[in-house]
């Protein structure tokens, strides 16, 4: 090797910040490229987590509406077998529990306005009876909002 002249220098000089803006770029491609992809990991997260609320909610739903109905049925066969038009009642089976009242007027237009609930979840449902005799028809059974 023999002594560096200045033109050498300058060029070596030149290269060396060369490689190391080919460094910085390389650098922080893969911290871009990083930062998308955990962006596009915790967004799967999220939705995976989002899901499986729902799934719950739903689940607890349709318990809730489970046991309104099961409420309405105790409530039909109390009608049945005490011929009442005026009571109220609650059940409690496995983690929910419901209540009921049988409404009338004169005897007549009897309502059974049910309720159950489980977890955070409330199932509302009302059945209208058109006649009690000689058997129990109804006129209707929903799910409603409120009664």
């Amino acid at each position: 090797m023999g002594v560096l002249h200045y033109d050498s220098m300058s060029n070596f000089s030149l290269r060396v910040q060369q490689e190391a803006r080919k460094g910085y770029i390389a650098l922080i491609s893969v911290i871009l490229i990083s930062a998308i992809g955990l962006s596009i990991m915790l967004s799967v997260i999220a939705t995976g987590i989002d899901a499986s609320k729902t799934d719950f909610s739903l689940q607890q739903s349709g318990g809730a509406r489970s046991m309104a109905s099961s409420c309405a049925e105790e409530a039909l066969e109390k009608i049945l077998e005490t011929s009442t038009t005026s009571s109220n009642g609650a059940l409690t089976i496995a983690s929910g529990t419901c209540v009921y009242l049988i409404t009338s007027t004169n005897g007549q237009n009897i309502t059974i306005n049910s309720t159950g609930f489980l977890g955070t979840v409330t199932s509302k449902i009302q059945v209208v009876i058109a006649s009690t005799s000689p058997s129990i028809t109804l006129s209707s059974w929903e799910e409603v909002a409120d009664f």
